[in-house]
């Protein structure tokens, strides 16, 4: 099953749409532009509440927790010392997200060391557009809610670039 995750690049509220390759919205992804709990929500198409993402304020690790509607909790934790490559383990699925970092293909690997899925950027576009192939249609619904917390990992990163860079500039008077 091939589906395709497309968000506003400009946009107050983080937002994505994950659509089927008719176009039918099978999930979304929202988080608010500012708020004390830092969660992001992933709906499915009818707009009910399967999963929500918080980043975890204190670890040593880029670290988010993963509760899905039903209680199941998993810790999606990044691995250090990899350059080129990221290696984020699912702990509680025993799943890791293994992707080249510069250009954005992750592969989700099974416990047992199947490809579940796999994701790409497609890179010309007025959207953000990225593509999940998904394999094992059995586990959609995790799948789809780890590259949410995939894709929140990435775009906190962006932000510490740019503020650690100067990008992001200051607004006030003169000096």
């Amino acid at each position: 099953m091939l589906l395709h995750a497309m968000s506003k690049m400009l946009s107050i509220h983080k937002k994505m749409k994950i659509m089927d390759e008719a176009d039918q919205v099978l999930y979304t992804v929202e988080s608010k532009a500012v708020s004390i709990h830092d969660t992001t929500y992933v709906r499915n198409a009818a707009g009910e509440d399967i999963a929500t993402i918080k980043h975890k304020p204190i670890s040593l690790h880029e670290t988010h927790i993963v509760e899905f509607a039903d209680g199941e909790e998993v810790e999606v934790r990044t691995e250090w010392f990899h350059v080129m490559n990221d290696v984020i383990n699912l702990e509680g699925l025993g799943w890791q997200m293994r992707g080249d970092v510069l250009q954005h293909n992750y592969e989700f690997i099974s416990a047992e060391g199947d490809v579940l899925a796999r994701t790409h950027q497609k890179w010309v576009s007025l959207h953000d557009v990225y593509y999940i192939d998904v394999l094992d249609e059995s586990q959609l619904d995790r799948i789809v809610v780890m590259y949410a917390a995939l894709e929140r990992i990435i775009r906190e990163r962006e932000i510490r670039r740019e503020n650690e860079s100067g990008t992001i500039t200051q607004q006030g008077g003169d000096n």
